[in-house]
């Protein structure tokens, strides 16, 4: 029976089989690429049977942990009793800097890759890298390159580091990446090390190395512990991004299941009457319902697994291009991916299905017998309820504003805007009835029709607009505020900064040189972090002042403070001032550079002209805070698309799929309709133009609750920074969550009439 159910109302069930296949491929493949994401061995110490890495510090509050660097003592220490051990054929302190070519005096290559790009040759051996040519560099100024660069041995290669342009000679050419020069120039280049590579003889156990309580010791898989920090953090990321997309579209696929079997489960109420008048208990009527859903979940859920598994690989280039994976990231088939999304899918029908089957079985024969054209009760007590207390929580929230601060005035507005939105879309079925009886009727059948069908069949109309309510609300809510606010913080720190022009380093490279910041006239500070007794790391930068301490770290004028600089050495120092509003150390700039010679500089604010350096440009001071920024808005921008992606484009398939229903639970309707001369084509008119009404309203009402509320949010914000903000609405987001759904409501009204017996008298029915 629940075979031949489904075969025969494909109509009823086409949504939810959609809905369910795109819900599991965008788990599957969400899961494929994080099964591909998990941490791995740096390649620079791919052929390293072991690693020390130094001690970390792991926040309390959670986060990555930070490893402080050694002391140069305590890096010999370590080399000399790693090297004593049986079996261990080197101990190499890993040192690396920040090095890029430069080509016609511009930098050349990925400036993320160029902060490590600079190499000592003794450590090559731990990435297992070979010389292809030439011999290594044995001196200041000498430089192995990779042979990818194209660079013969013997020529001369203009660089860039962190002192300022070099020129050195290539002795040799190698199969790794970087640039390699000999240890004691990488000593003097490099900040302190973190790690130290373990080469062990043939046969040799790593359990015999022994740290002496300086670090630990790192073997097989667990040597992914010491991989690059921005590496770490940009996994962070897009495991974040790969969550969300996993809840979002577990969450969506729900509610389009259980919109569709609420809607399906009224349209059905004649058959399920039937089937309690012959004797079905309310339970057989419960698991029927829920065998079909677990039988559309399998046919839809195989599919769908396999279409997101080995549409994953294909994203591994774009998530690398966008930041949200580091270089080399590769995706492979997971099978337990494969499972779970197939289980996942079972779950999200289940759970979509779950409160029509139980309304369902609590339906009376006699009741559910019943016929009427005219919907007698639109809204449910528990709509009821819901919607109120949305409403009054909106409500409430609104008449905080009054008494808000400045700084609470946004977060109040969106959250308010938010409640008032899901009110919205539950008291739908009350809302458009009034709006739709304010619209003429026009001269012509068509409007008449409309306006008299959309009148007594709020729920229908309610069905569509409801989530095109929520879909465009929400997307400009939330776009329109997240962009506001970034104008907003965009004028704060513009107008935070003393100069009108600033010379920056340009986006080829990292950051400024010391050579390019002393050719500029101007301000700026130097950033590093430095460590507490505790192995706590502190930001802090190097200016003018002798050393002045933010408050919150608790330290008072004149006291003696331990602090571990970024080459590992420890010097004690006095505190000279305290400063209440600071969050950072202020340090004497050239003490900084002594024990940071890989510091960069991020900016001068310039008090003359500019003088052009290699990787330095000049700009505005609002268009250095908009290109700092714009780093975090792009990447907030791709979070808000691919959620608002999966949300809209579900809530387009739920108006699609409840359209197409609806359609066809109104077949013997239109029937009439054509039997009392109505042509083909003026019966479609009137099914798509009832559609768009319902999208027009939807778009209307959310509208009607985001406008405001950004225009409020707004006020907050030119209160907060005391400055005018100008209010950017999202148009193209606007028009494309419109369109789409009026696109998606006007194909699945003229879909059933594809088929040539859909006006036919006689033709069989969904029920069969």
């Amino acid at each position: 029976m629940t075979f031949a159910s489904v075969r025969h109302r494909w109509a009823g069930f086409l949504g939810t089989f959609v809905a369910l296949l795109l819900g599991v491929a965008v788990i599957s493949g969400s899961l494929t690429l994080w099964a591909a994401a998990q941490p791995r061995v740096p390649d620079h110490l791919a052929a390293a049977d072991a690693v020390v890495a130094s001690p970390a510090f792991q926040p309390a509050g959670g986060g990555f942990p930070v490893y402080r660097p050694w002391s140069p003592d305590e890096v010999d220490t370590l080399v000399r009793r790693l090297s004593a051990t049986p079996g261990v054929l080197s101990a190499v302190p890993v040192r690396t800097f920040y090095a890029q070519r430069l080509a016609g005096g511009a930098p050349v290559g990925d400036p993320a890759e160029a902060v490590h790009g600079g190499q000592s040759w003794s450590s090559a051996g731990l990435g297992g890298y070979e010389l292809r040519g030439g011999h290594p560099p044995v001196a200041s100024g000498e430089v192995v390159v990779p042979a990818a660069a194209g660079v013969p041995v013997g020529a001369a290669l203009p660089v860039l580091t962190a002192a300022g342009p070099a020129t050195w000679t290539v002795t040799g050419v190698s199969d790794g990446p970087g640039l390699y020069v000999d240890d004691a120039t990488a000593a003097g280049l490099a900040d302190g090390v973190r790690v130290i590579g373990v080469r062990l003889a043939p046969g040799t156990s790593a359990a015999a190395l022994d740290a002496g309580g300086l670090g630990t010791v790192l073997t097989g898989a667990a040597r992914s512990a010491v991989e690059w920090e921005r590496d770490t953090r940009t996994r962070w990321i897009g495991a974040q991004l790969i969550i969300a997309t996993v809840l979002v579209g577990g969450f969506v696929a729900v509610f389009v299941v259980s919109s569709t079997c609420a809607f399906a489960v009224t349209s059905r109420r004649r058959e399920l009457g039937l089937l309690r008048a012959v004797g079905a208990t309310p339970g057989q009527v419960r698991r029927l319902l829920l065998t079909e859903i677990v039988v559309v979940a399998l046919l839809a859920g195989v599919p769908g697994a396999l279409l997101g598994a080995f549409t994953a690989p294909l994203l591994a280039g774009p998530f690398v291009a966008v930041g949200l994976e580091p270089a080399g990231f590769t995706v492979g088939v997971s099978w337990w991916a494969l499972g779970g999304s197939v289980l996942a899918g079972l779950v999200v029908g289940a759970a979509g299905v779950w409160l029509s089957a139980r309304r369902a079985g609590r339906l009376s024969p006699l009741d559910a017998l019943r016929d009427a054209a005219v919907q007698r009760r639109p809204m449910t007590r528990t709509r009821w309820a819901a919607g109120g207390l949305a409403a009054l929580a909106g409500g409430g929230l609104a008449l905080l504003l009054p008494g808000a601060t400045a700084q609470d005035k946004p977060t109040i507005v969106l959250l308010s805007a938010m409640a008032l939105l899901v009110a919205a879309a539950l008291l739908a079925p009350v809302l458009v009835v009034p709006l739709v009886r304010l619209l003429p009727a026009g001269r012509g059948a068509t409007g008449v029709l409309v306006r008299g069908a959309a009148s007594v069949a709020a729920r229908r109309l309610a069905s569509v607009a409801a989530p095109v309510l929520a879909a465009v609300g929400f997307a400009v809510l939330l776009v329109g505020t997240f962009r506001t606010a970034s104008e907003a913080v965009n004028i704060e720190d513009a107008a935070a900064i003393p100069a009108t022009a600033v010379a920056a380093g340009s986006s080829a490279v990292p950051g400024l040189s010391e050579a390019a910041v002393r050719a500029q006239r101007g301000a700026s500070t130097l950033p590093t972090v430095v460590y507490l007794p505790s192995g706590e790391p502190v930001s802090a930068v190097g200016g003018d002042a002798s050393f002045s301490a933010p408050a919150v770290l608790g330290f008072q004028a004149g006291q003696r403070v331990a602090l571990r600089f970024a080459d590992g050495t420890v010097h004690t120092l006095t505190v000279s001032a305290v400063a209440p509003a600071s969050s950072v150390l202020e340090l004497p700039r050239d003490l900084v550079r002594r024990h940071d010679p890989n510091a960069l500089t991020p900016v001068v604010h310039l008090s003359g002209p500019f003088v052009p350096s290699p990787g330095a440009t000049e700009m505005t001071a609002r268009a250095y805070v908009e290109r700092e920024a714009s780093s975090e808005n792009d990447l907030v921008d791709l979070f808000l698309a691919v959620l608002l992606g999966i949300s809209v484009g579900y809530t387009a398939l739920a108006v699609a799929n409840t359209v197409l229903m609806a359609t066809h639970a109104r077949r013997q309707e239109l029937i009439t309709l054509h039997r009392t001369g109505a042509t083909t084509g003026q019966t479609v008119r009137v099914v798509v133009v009832e559609s768009l009404l319902a999208v027009v309203l939807g778009v209307a009402l959310g509208l009607a609750v985001a406008v405001p509320a950004l225009f409020e949010a707004r006020a907050g914000l030119q209160e907060e920074i005391g400055a005018p903000v100008t209010l950017v609405m999202p148009w193209a987001t606007l028009a494309a969550v419109a369109g789409g759904c009026a696109l998606l409501a006007a194909c699945a009204s003229t879909l059933p009439f594809l088929r040539r017996r859909m006006l036919s008298v006689g033709a069989r029915t969904m029920a069969g």
